[in-house]
């Protein structure tokens, strides 16, 4: 999801024209309907990100993305075309709030301002250059990601329009998700602030993936369990800190895990335990697949939890129909000169690390 704010503060945000870009007629605005103007501020920061977006994108790290081709289209015409796209969306939010006769309460209005003060506070001198107020970037930062959560959660939650039942979404996570436990073994030892890792030689490795093999064959005898096995390993590191960690992930969208982790649960049975080498981690892992269809309780009686699993199962449906609709919408005046005036050019020598995580 991505941004807002309420129209009240679309209409006080005003942008100043970037030096480079020339000032020519009223630029204060990007696009409007008959009860709503966007700032021009909202489509310079879509703009950037969608320039940002398309640079990780690309096929040729050596090459400026602007050289090369994203999605088969010119770079740079795919990123006008997707910040016109992401600014649509702002008003399409308004609209739908106003259709299905909602508003943000007091509390998710706070929620969007504290979201985008913490991540204005990263970006807002890189912004303020290219001519972005604060006002602008609330408009299509939090106040939009809390607009398109309230559709959502109206739309797909307990009583709406396409509610998801309990038992479809407990289907949905009994199939696609994995539950697994681990303690993992770093093959290096560092120095005492983390740097000069010096890697184990062949007898440390073989040792380590004993006492990790050794933890395995007791949990299957029963004399042991993960949470015991994790605090024999903690005793024995001297470690300050609980080394047993959970996690259920749905492989076929996760990009946290390597494939050795994912190749490795998969072929496992739930209950098993086993050493894994993942060297892409340079460590051995001790996991423990667990009965997904144990841990729903859980996940469906925390609100937090039912609500992240209905992203999951629901968000990509709902996000293509809304970038649909955004784009359908009728009514839409595009201030054309003021668009075509900022050039993604301008952002070539920009950091990446001034995007705010969405």
């Amino acid at each position: 999801m991505k941004s807002l704010k309420m129209a009240a503060a679309a209409l006080l945000a005003a942008i100043v024209c970037i030096p480079a870009a020339g000032c020519s007629g009223d630029k204060s605005w990007a696009m409007k309907d008959s009860s709503t103007s966007i700032p021009i501020g909202c489509y310079i920061f879509n703009l950037y990100a969608s320039y940002e977006q398309a640079d990780s994108k690309k096929s040729d790290s050596k090459k400026s993305v602007l050289d090369q081709k994203i999605e088969n289209k010119d770079a740079k015409s795919w990123i006008r075309d997707k910040a016109v796209s992401s600014t649509r969306e702002i008003l399409c939010a308004d609209k739908k709030m106003k259709d299905m006769k909602l508003t943000l309460s007091s509390t998710e209005k706070q929620t969007a301002s504290q979201m985008s003060s913490t991540a204005w506070n990263q970006i807002s001198s890189h912004m303020e250059k290219y001519g972005v107020a604060q006002s602008s970037f609330e408009l299509a930062y939090g106040d939009l990601y809390m607009k398109e959560k309230k559709i959502f959660d109206t739309t797909y939650g307990k009583g709406g329009t396409k509610a998801v039942s309990d038992d479809e979404l407990k289907n949905y996570y009994t199939k696609n998700y994995t539950d697994f436990d681990y303690i993992i073994c770093p093959l290096y030892k560092a120095n005492s602030n983390g740097q000069n890792a010096s890697p184990f030689t062949d007898a440390q490795k073989k040792q380590a993936e004993s006492v990790f093999n050794g933890y395995a064959a007791q949990i299957k005898s029963g004399k042991m369990t993960m949470r015991t096995a994790a605090d024999a390993y903690k005793a024995a590191q001297k470690s300050s800190s609980d080394v047993l960690h959970s996690d259920s992930v749905n492989f076929l969208t996760d990009t946290t895990y390597p494939d050795s982790i994912k190749n490795a649960l998969k072929s496992m049975k739930s209950g098993e335990t086993k050493t894994v080498d993942v060297k892409e981690y340079q460590a051995y892992m001790l996991v423990s697949k667990n009965d997904t269809a144990k841990g729903t309780a859980s996940k469906m009686n925390s609100s937090s939890g039912r609500e992240n699993l209905l992203l999951s199962y629901k968000y990509e449906e709902f996000y293509n129909a809304f970038q649909k609709e955004a784009g359908s919408m009728s009514g839409v005046t595009l201030n054309s000169s003021a668009l075509n005036s900022y050039d993604p050019k301008m952002f070539v020598s920009a950091s990446s690390s001034a995007s705010p995580t969405t």
